[in-house]
């Protein structure tokens, strides 16, 4: 029988062809998800993007200057049970690995030089929560900013306070919140982003104080946890309560922003504030 006859046998797909979205739990082509800046085609869901892959999609190509990655570390003052071999494991990952979920550096974005701190909610598996490390980088990148005069852009990605430094980690909110105030002293333009979630300490400090708050479609956002929420309820609060969507509703931050544009929608507003 000639060949052409024969039905040619199955073969897997290769590992990693498709991804799952975790919202609809659409079956997706990785390259078309990648390629969409890892927003599910079929039902508009963002997921998270690693500190790294949030700055390949918004600064200018080659541009962005990292500082801050390995000068300080956080101690485990308190000796919380795991939290010393969390770090270690997190400094440990790679070569030249960061001591710190906040990646801080220099960018330019369509030309328009800024400094950007961006927040990974996965590094250390410690939800973006901020420590000590966390405030200090947090605050030499406003001092960056105001040295350069150029407006300081923040990527909000967290679970609010580290509770594993104590006290310390509350401290931060104190420390971040001087900064920005810092900026504004100064009129230097500050822009916060909040991506998925953005809750906690970092919701009632740095990522409400900015001049511009842009959001992503459907990022939690709120100062409490789901189920400390929960919890506190007297009544039932609306359907879309702690999201972006209804923080916008009630005047809570400027506009809601699609992946796909945030990068020209940050462009426009550092032209328009004259960064």
């Amino acid at each position: 029988m000639p060949d052409w006859f024969r039905r040619p046998v199955p073969t897997a797909a290769p590992e990693g062809a498709f991804t799952k979205c975790t919202k609809c739990g659409a079956i997706l082509y990785t390259k078309d998800f990648e390629r969409d800046f890892k927003v599910c085609m079929k039902c508009g869901h963002h997921h998270r993007l690693s500190a790294d892959e949030r700055i390949a999609m918004t600064a200018d190509e080659d541009s962005f200057v990292e500082f801050g990655r390995r000068e300080i570390r956080a101690e485990d003052f308190l000796q919380f049970p795991g939290y010393g071999d969390k770090l270690a494991a997190a400094e440990s990952a790679e070569d030249d690995a960061r001591t710190d979920g906040l990646v801080t550096g220099v960018a330019t974005i369509s030309g328009l030089p800024c400094v950007l701190a961006v927040s990974d909610f996965e590094w250390g598996r410690l939800a973006g929560t901020m420590g000590s490390v966390f405030g200090e980088k947090f605050a030499c990148a406003a001092d960056r900013a105001l040295d350069e005069k150029s407006a300081l852009i923040t990527f909000c990605a967290s679970g609010g306070a580290r509770m594993q430094e104590g006290l310390t980690s509350l401290m931060q909110m104190a420390k971040t919140s001087l900064s920005v105030a810092q900026l504004d002293k100064a009129r230097v333009p500050y822009i916060v982003v909040l991506t998925n979630p953005s809750t906690g300490g970092a919701v009632a400090s740095y990522a409400s104080l900015g001049d511009v708050i842009y959001a992503e479609p459907g990022a939690t956002v709120g100062l409490s946890g789901e189920r400390v929420a929960a919890q506190a309820q007297s009544v039932k609060p609306p359907a879309n309560y702690r999201t972006a969507e209804f923080m916008e509703e009630h005047g809570q931050l400027d506009k809601i922003i699609a992946r796909k544009d945030l990068t020209t929608t940050l462009a426009k507003t550092l032209a328009f504030l004259g960064s």
